[in-house]
């Protein structure tokens, strides 16, 4: 056997051995299992339900433990409505936020009672799991969070939240007649402590001001909102053509001070 032969051999055997070894791991690669992809499995056990409790019991603040979802998040065809870290950024509001709000009358991004929820309904997925129907005070985020096994109990992504604290009315105020300075407000309620907050009226210096100049109001409440530290007093009026409402302190005045 020539060296020429000799080197042919030995290429044709390499080349048989590479193609058994690429045979066998090819058969071996096929005998393995797919490796399962993760899909939302859960099924919805009751359906919509609407929360019939008062409103304002069900005021809830996010933990920033779960994201929003359009749906249940375990359902499939759920769709993100705010991520968890967005949750977290609606759940915390610090003495730096309050500090900023003091000084410019406006929170920073995704901060503030706007961004409180009220839960008004829910759904249970056959897991057990409950999954409040919320939307923040302002209308601009609305889904279901996942709160925990228990209907009518917040937990997980949600718990409750006591939007305002009871304050004292100044003595100044007691039992003596009030106005409303320019630019004020009166709210329906402390601005977004409650959902569906509107502006009942609003006195201005220009045209389309609804509270007359000279309108007589008493004081008979007053609360603090719990972000902002800013206070609401509320004025009863004293005219059936001119609303009651809440008011900010800082656009009340004695009566004698607005003539």
């Amino acid at each position: 056997m020539n060296k020429w032969t000799k080197l042919f051999m030995v290429s044709v055997l390499a080349v048989a051995s590479l193609l058994t070894i690429t045979s066998c791991n090819t058969s071996n690669t096929s005998n393995k299992p797919n490796k399962t992809v993760k899909t939302n499995t859960a099924t919805i056990k009751v359906g919509y339900t609407p929360l019939k409790t008062a409103g304002s019991t069900r005021n809830v603040v996010a933990t920033g433990k779960y994201a929003l979802y359009t749906k249940p998040g375990t359902v499939k065809g759920a769709k993100l409505v705010a991520s968890k870290s967005k949750m977290a950024k609606f759940a915390s509001y610090t003495h730096a936020d309050a500090d900023y709000y003091y000084g410019s009358l406006r929170n920073h991004a995704y901060k503030g009672s706007t961004y409180y929820f009220r839960a008004y309904g829910y759904k249970v997925t056959n897991t057990g799991s409950v999954y409040y129907r919320v939307v923040t005070m302002n209308g601009k985020y609305r889904g279901y969070v996942y709160g925990g096994k228990k209907v009518g109990s917040f937990a997980g992504g949600v718990k409750k939240a006591m939007t305002t604290q009871p304050t004292t009315i100044p003595a100044i105020y007691k039992d003596h007649v009030v106005g409303v300075a320019t630019p004020g407000v009166i709210w329906n309620y402390p601005p977004y402590t409650q959902y569906k907050t509107k502006r009942l009226a609003q006195k201005s210096d220009f045209i389309g001001s609804t509270i007359p100049s000279k309108s007589e109001f008493k004081v008979t409440k007053a609360v603090k909102r719990t972000r902002e530290q800013d206070t609401y007093y509320y004025l009863k009026s004293q005219k059936s053509s001119v609303p009651s409402g809440w008011v900010s302190a800082m656009r009340i005045l004695s009566y004698f001070e607005i003539q």
